[in-house]
C-alpha cells in the first residue's frame, strides 16, 4: 500500500482555498449596500486620517480607526463602488482562511488543519462576512494572526515576531472594541503558563507592545464609552434586561468559574502543551464574558463581535473530534463543508432597498420635495425617547446619498421628539407640495410622527425591520 503523500493536505487546502475565493467573490455588486456598509463608504471617503478618526469617535462608539483608515487607502486605488468596498472583505476573508490552516498546522498537524479549514471555508457566516463592507473580516484576520504568532513565540521565542504580534494585537484593538475580549483571553492563558512554570518573556513582550501602542487611544475610548452608555445604547444594545439579581450574580459567578478553570485547571496527560485548552479559551471565553455582561449589565451579545471565536471553533471541533477518531474528524469536516455548499444558494440575506428608494424619489414628485431623515442614534423598539446628539444629519441619509444624487432637500428631524418631527414634516410638505420620509421607527412610534391624516396623504412605499419609506403629499393634491 502506498504511503500517503505529506503534501496531500496542502494540495487539498489549495483547492478549498480556490473554491472559497470564488464563492467569496461571487455577486459582490449584485445587492445594494446596507446602511452600515454605506457608513463604511462614507467614512472611507473622508479627505484624510484626521477626518476619518473623528467618524467613529463621534458617530460609532466601539468601532475604531484602523478599518476605516485602511478602507480609505484601499478605495483610493479601487474606487467606492459596491464591488470595491466589499472586495477588501474578500481579501481579508481568504487571508483568514489561510491563517486558520496555518494555525492548525502550527498547533496540531496538517490533516487537522485541513479539516478546520474545510469546516470554516464555506460556513455561512464566513461567506456573509466576506460579502460585507464592514470591519468584521478584519477583526477575524487580525485576531487569528495574533493567536498564530502568540503560539509560535510561546514555543519558539523570537523578539521580532513578538513585536509583530504586539502590533497585530494593537491593530485589533484599533479596529473594534471587541478585540479587548481576545486580548483578555490571551492574557488569561499566559497567566496560566506563568503559574505552571513556563516563563518565556516573549509573549508578555508582545502583550506589552499591544498595550503600549493602544495607550494613546485610552482617553478617546473613555469618551466613547460614555457615549455608548448615555446615548449609543439606544442603537445596538437597547434597554437593560429586567433579570432578577440572583440571575445576574449567578451569570457573573458562572463565567468567573469557567475562566478560573481555564487558568488554573489541570491539563490532561495527552495534552501537556495545552493546545486544546488554548483553542477552547480563545473560542469560549470572549463569548462567555460578553454573554455574562449582557445579563448583568446591558445586552451586548452579537456573533459579529466574537467573529474570531467562530473561526477557532472550526479548529476546536476538528482537533476535538480527532481525539476520538481521525476518521470521524475527516467525515465531520467533509460532511459539514458539503452541507454548507448545498445551503449556499438558499442562504441569501434580504436585499437592501436603497437603489429602489433612490429611484422612486428621482422619478416621482419633484426636485423640490424634501426627504426627511430622523436624527439621533437608531433606537431600539423599546428604547425611550432620549435626546442625543447622534447622527445630526440622520443615519439613513448616508445610504440614501450613496445612491441618490438629486437636488431634493435633505431635512433632519429629531427622532426622539415625534411632535417636533411631525410639525416640521407638515410645514415643509405643505410648502413643497410633497415629500418623503425615511424612518427607522415602527408601530405607534412612527404613527405619532406621521402628519395629520385629514390634511395629508401618506403612502407606505416600503417596510421592513427598522426601515420604512413613505410618500407624503397634501390631501387635496
Amino acid at each position: 500500500m502506498l504511503a500517503r503523500s505529506p503534501r496531500r493536505p496542502v494540495q487539498i487546502f489549495a483547492a478549498i482555498f480556490g473554491v472559497a475565493a470564488v464563492i467569496y467573490s461571487y455577486r459582490l455588486g449584485a445587492d445594494a449596500l446596507g446602511a452600515s456598509e454605506a457608513f463604511s463608504a462614507w467614512s472611507a471617503a473622508k479627505p484624510g486620517i484626521g477626518a476619518i478618526a473623528r467618524t467613529p469617535i463621534l458617530y460609532e462608539p466601539g468601532k475604531f480607526l484602523f478599518y476605516y483608515g485602511a478602507l480609505h487607502y484601499y478605495t483610493r486605488i479601487f474606487g467606492l463602488s459596491e464591488v470595491s468596498l466589499r472586495s477588501m472583505s474578500v481579501v481579508l476573508s481568504i487571508a483568514t482562511l489561510a491563517l486558520v490552516f496555518a494555525l492548525g498546522c502550527e498547533m496540531f498537524d496538517d490533516n487537522t488543519a485541513l479539516a478546520a479549514a474545510a469546516i470554516w471555508a464555506f460556513n455561512p457566516l464566513a461567506v456573509v462576512f466576506a460579502h460585507t463592507a464592514r470591519m468584521y473580516p478584519m477583526i477575524l484576520t487580525l485576531a487569528v494572526a495574533q493567536l498564530l504568532m502568540l503560539w509560535r513565540i510561546r514555543r519558539r521565542p523570537s523578539a521580532s515576531l513578538a513585536v509583530l504580534c504586539g502590533v497585530a494585537g494593537a491593530a485589533l484593538l484599533y479596529t473594534h472594541m471587541g478585540g479587548i475580549l481576545f486580548i483578555g483571553a490571551a492574557l488569561a492563558m499566559l497567566v496560566r503558563d506563568y503559574i505552571r512554570g513556563r516563563r518565556n518573556p516573549m509573549p508578555w513582550i508582545a502583550m506589552a507592545v499591544t498595550l503600549v501602542l493602544f495607550v494613546p487611544y485610552v482617553p478617546v475610548l473613555r469618551a466613547q464609552s460614555e457615549t455608548m452608555i448615555s446615548g449609543h445604547w439606544l442603537d445596538w444594545i437597547g434597554t437593560q434586561y429586567e433579570y432578577p439579581l440572583w440571575i445576574k450574580v449567578a451569570s457573573v459567578l458562572g463565567a468567573a468559574a469557567v475562566c478560573a478553570w481555564f487558568v488554573f485547571g489541570a491539563s490532561p496527560e495527552l495534552d501537556r502543551d495545552d493546545r486544546l485548552r488554548w483553542v477552547a479559551a480563545w473560542t469560549i471565553l470572549p463569548g462567555l464574558v460578553l454573554a455574562a455582561g449582557s445579563i448583568a449589565i446591558r445586552p451586548a451579545f452579537n456573533l459579529r463581535y466574537i467573529a474570531p471565536s467562530l473561526a477557532t471553533a472550526a479548529l476546536l471541533i476538528a482537533a476535538g473530534v480527532a481525539q476520538v477518531s481521525v476518521k470521524w474528524r475527516n467525515l465531520t469536516a467533509a460532511g459539514f463543508a458539503l452541507v454548507c455548499l448545498i445551503m449556499l444558494p438558499f442562504d441569501r440575506t434580504r436585499a437592501q432597498p436603497w437603489r429602489e428608494i433612490a429611484a422612486q424619489v428621482a422619478t416621482e414628485g419633484g426636485a423640490a420635495d424634501p426627504v426627511f431623515f430622523e436624527a439621533g442614534f437608531v433606537s431600539n423598539d423599546n428604547a425611550p425617547n432620549v435626546p442625543n446628539g447622534g447622527f445630526p444629519f440622520g443615519f439613513y441619509s448616508i445610504p440614501f446619498d450613496y445612491y441618490f444624487k438629486g437636488a431634493n432637500p435633505r431635512i433632519a428631524i429629531p427622532g426622539f421628539d415625534s411632535a417636533a418631527a411631525r410639525t416640521t414634516i407638515e410645514e415643509r410638505v405643505s410648502s413643497a407640495g410633497g415629500g418623503w420620509l425615511v424612518s427607522w421607527k415602527e408601530g405607534d412610534a412612527i404613527n405619532s410622527e406621521l402628519p395629520d391624516s385629514k390634511r395629508f396623504k401618506t403612502v407606505e412605499k416600503y417596510s421592513s425591520d427598522r426601515l420604512a419609506f413613505y410618500r407624503i403629499t397634501p390631501a387635496h393634491k
